[in-house]
């Protein structure tokens, strides 16, 4: 399974402003497919905050993945095969580099 590239800082700064958290969501959603996953969500205080991940690594998130559910660890690999993506309500949305 092929790596995928994680977001720069500098792809970050290119992207459009969007208005609410589905138009972001739609857009991760047309560029990744189903390499950008939902994790949770919930409410801050200052409107609620949607987690996603984007899974660079597929093989090592699956591994990762399988591992925690039997074991309730997981190692670095898994921690590096994804790129966390919050979008708050309001559409303004946070990469963690």
């Amino acid at each position: 399974m092929a790596e995928s590239k994680r977001i720069s800082r500098e792809e970050q700064a290119e992207l459009p402003l969007f208005n609410r958290h589905e138009e972001a969501r739609d857009f991760f959603e047309e560029k990744y497919g189903e390499k950008f996953v939902f994790e949770e969500s919930f409410d801050t205080g200052d409107g609620v905050c949607f987690f996603y991940r984007l899974i660079t690594d597929e093989e090592a998130y699956i591994k990762g993945a399988a591992d925690l559910n039997s074991n309730g660890s997981v190692g670095m690999e898994f921690m590096k095969s994804y790129q966390p993506i919050r979008i708050m309500e309001d559409g303004s949305v946070h990469i963690v580099h």
